[in-house]
């Protein structure tokens, strides 16, 4: 029926354009009969004629037109229903109607028609009725309900959302157009220090039995303001764990509480100071410029590949006003680390590097509801940062960070947390047992971890681009009610479901924090985004694989395989680890000289060390090794050529991938491919492109991320990430397959 009136109504419009032309029609007009007196003639032998009689066309006549009521909205209305046209002649004049007047189903109210008709003999006839839309008793109730709503809010400044009508008890659900200023169940999240109040829609979507309908209501927000100032300072010791990094010991640091505030302040230059060891500190000037900049610079000379000595300067200024953390490009964050006592890149020399420099960038600090505060005692100036954010911004990029439980601050080193030994993971009970564990939460510091963990994925995140959002916020608000209102656990539950629903094997929740005693999460399969659940699956077919062949995936050969009549060997390598190098160059040692192939099975290879990577291709290639990588933060990209003093061994080699194989795996096979070291066979790797870190909120939790710095392949003159993975060049139905593995192995040797 809807459709039918929809053709009905252009049927009425094509005869009201008709009806525009300028023409009239007039109502035909019946004449009066005449009689004719008869004439008396002779009479004659012919037949007396006798004439037709005349047949007189009556005017149609209407019925069935009355008044009708009709509920809004309705979809099944006909105008000319039930009335019908009765006409001596014609019989389908209904469909010569023309109507005048529209009824608007949408709107509540009366209509008045008018029905016009006219016959062929020119007989034309009215009719005029009213149609009166009313409300439905449903919308009705939900009008009631809607006329009263009130928004009110709740002690905390929260918006309380009823979800049914007072009156009639309609349904209501809310949504938002700024999930990231008050959410949909009502939570408001006050825009940043110094940004302009936000003005907010709240839809009611109201539903009253088969009615619905939407209603807005517009809120605005106000910002969060500046502190008023520090009312409080502690002394802490430091101490100092790492074995990578000679970091010294002191008695005592001062860290400062502004407002009766729970969140720990640090000065920029304490800190600095704090942390040498793992920065070189002496190269490092802290300089205040006007009344409310600091200035950190410092410049690295080295030699260039050709011999000369080039210096490189490096400069960060904060804005206390703005509350603006500025740098010239992100190089700023990690070219004053100091050396690891492990070499690394044992081996390797740089032996050219090509650059695409960064571009300048300001953190608005403010904007994620972080106050810098400048604070004078007698005649020393403190210039103080939340301490979670300076560590962030000055130790985050370089493996080391300074962590605070409310009675001490440790030192600790990511490759403890990435991967902890039996002491590791000692230790990681001792930095989180404190006073504070008797203790909930404050206030302030559940909204710096909110804020914080915005900030770290936003300028930190390596994979930040995977979101088409302005702000990680629009995601992470979705929690934000949790983290600030719920219980210490809760809020650590939440913490860890934000690791795990970035959905990115790089990214995981290392430990809950210090407002608890130290207790675990359990991880399970739902906790995963899909690509995670996906690389699970993949493991686990693996797994059943390896067990079908060697009786267990722990099995694996921990020397070279030989087969194909000792022509080939296979190494399977399950991870990189500093000593792998010499661990691979031990087992090449002992092929015996009929091997021709060697194949690197990274199938259950997961990935690790990268400098071990770059030291294996010296046993590959005697050609420089390039290693790609870029910074989606500022732009910056690099090309690095290395040269290893290592002998490479002469063989055909082949890696073979899964899609398990990941991280620096992947990125050996992306080189190896690239630039030919290698044939590339088995399944398209999982990807995996960037290096982890380790952020430290301020709620005492730890999470390892994806960063800026992204593994990448070069092709035509352009970087790209290689997150997604590798492709093969020869593909392997089964990758565990040594006839399957000849068979490539023959391909690629005879040039097909």
């Amino acid at each position: 029926m809807k459709k039918l009136f929809f053709v009905f109504l252009m049927v009425f419009t094509a005869l009201s354009v008709l009806a525009c032309n300028g023409q009239t029609t007039q109502a035909p007009t019946t004449a009066a009969p005449t009689t004719v007196a008869p004439t008396t003639v002779a009479p004659t032998t012919a037949e007396p004629t006798t004439a037709a009689p005349t047949t007189l066309d009556i005017a149609p006549v209407f019925s069935g037109v009355e008044d009708r009521t009709v509920i809004k909205g309705a979809t099944d209305f006909d105008l000319l229903e039930g009335i019908t046209i009765n006409d001596d002649f014609d019989t389908n004049l209904l469909e010569e109607v023309v109507v005048t007047g529209e009824v608007d189903l949408t709107t509540a109210g009366e209509y008045p028609i008018t029905l016009t008709v006219t016959d062929v003999a020119g007989n034309t006839v009215t009719a005029e009725f009213t149609v009166t839309v009313i409300l439905s008793e449903a919308e009705t109730k939900a009008l009631a309900d809607i006329e009263a709503i009130v928004l009110n809010k709740d002690s905390n400044g929260n918006y309380i959302l009823p979800t049914l009508g007072t009156v009639n008890a309609s349904t209501i659900i809310w949504t938002t157009d700024r999930s990231d200023v008050i959410t949909r169940r009502g939570f408001v999240i006050k825009p940043g220090i110094g940004e302009d109040p936000a003005t907010v829609i709240l839809t009611a979507n109201v539903i009253q039995g088969s009615f619905k309908t939407t209603v807005p209501f517009e809120v605005v927000v106000e910002p969060n303001v500046e502190l008023n100032g520090i009312t409080s300072k502690v002394s802490l010791p430091f101490e100092g764990t790492s074995t990578e990094y000679v970091v010294a010991n002191q008695e005592a640091v001062d860290v400062f509480f502004a407002d009766n505030g729970a969140l720990p302040y640090i000065d920029v230059q304490t800190f600095i100071n704090l942390i040498d060891g793992a920065i070189d500190s002496s190269i490092v000037s802290v300089i205040p410029v006007g009344e409310d900049i600091l200035r950190v610079e410092y410049s690295v000379e080295f030699e260039d590949f050709d011999g000369t000595m080039v210096t490189e300067s490096y400069w960060a200024e904060i804005d206390f006003t703005a509350n603006t953390f500025t740098v010239n490009n992100f190089s700023f964050f990690e070219n004053y680390v100091a050396s690891t006592s492990s070499d690394y890149g044992e081996g390797l020399t740089y032996v050219d590097a090509a650059y695409v420099d960064g571009q300048q960038v300001t953190i608005p600090l403010g904007f994620y509801s972080f106050d810098l505060l400048i604070h004078t005692e007698g005649e020393t100036t403190y210039y103080l940062m939340p301490l979670h954010v300076t560590n962030l911004l000055f130790a985050g990029n370089i493996y080391y960070d300074v962590y605070y439980n409310g009675d001490k601050l440790w030192g600790i080193d990511t490759f403890t947390i990435s991967g902890p030994d039996e002491a590791g993971l000692a230790l990681l009970d001792q930095i989180r047992t404190s006073s504070f564990n008797s203790l909930t939460a404050p206030k302030d510091i559940r909204w710096a971890t909110y804020n914080f963990l915005a900030l770290s994925i936003d300028y930190f995140y390596g994979l930040r681009d995977r979101y088409d959002v302005n702000s990680y916020y629009e995601i992470l608000s979705a929690h934000a009610k949790d983290i600030i209102l719920s219980t210490d656990q809760f809020m650590y539950q939440k913490v860890f479901q934000v690791a795990y629903s970035l959905d990115d094997l790089h990214t995981s929740h290392v430990f809950t924090g210090y407002y608890d005693a130290p207790f675990d999460i359990t991880l399970y399969l739902n906790d995963l985004g899909p690509k995670t659940v996906m690389f699970y699956e993949g493991l686990w077919a693996m797994q059943d694989l390896l067990t079908a062949k060697f009786g267990s995936p722990d099995s694996l050969p921990t020397t070279a395989r030989l087969i194909d009549n000792d022509k080939t060997a296979i190494i399977y390598l399950t991870g990189f680890t500093i000593d792998s190098p010499n661990e691979f160059k031990a087992i090449m040692d002992t092929l015996p000289t009929t091997v021709e192939n060697v194949v690197i099975d990274l199938a259950y290879n997961t990935g690790g060390n990268l400098g071990a990577v770059l030291r294996i291709f010296g046993y590959m290639t005697e050609n420089p090794i390039v290693y790609h990588s870029q910074n989606p933060a500022d732009g910056a990209a690099v090309s690095y050529f290395i040269d290893s003093s290592y002998v490479a061994y002469d063989y055909n080699w082949f890696i073979v991938t899964s899609s398990v194989t990941f991280s620096a795996a992947n990125l050996m096979a992306s080189m190896a491919k690239e630039q030919g070291i290698a044939t590339v066979i088995g399944k398209n790797s999982s990807g995996g492109a960037s290096s982890i870190g380790a952020i430290y909120s301020p709620d005492g939790s730890c999470l390892l991320i994806s960063t800026n710095n992204v593994l990448s392949t070069y092709i035509d003159g352009e970087y790209f990430s290689i997150e997604d993975g590798i492709e093969v060049e020869y593909l392997m139905s089964n990758v565990t397959s040594d006839s399957i593995l000849i068979s490539v192995i023959e391909q690629v040797n005879a040039g097909n």
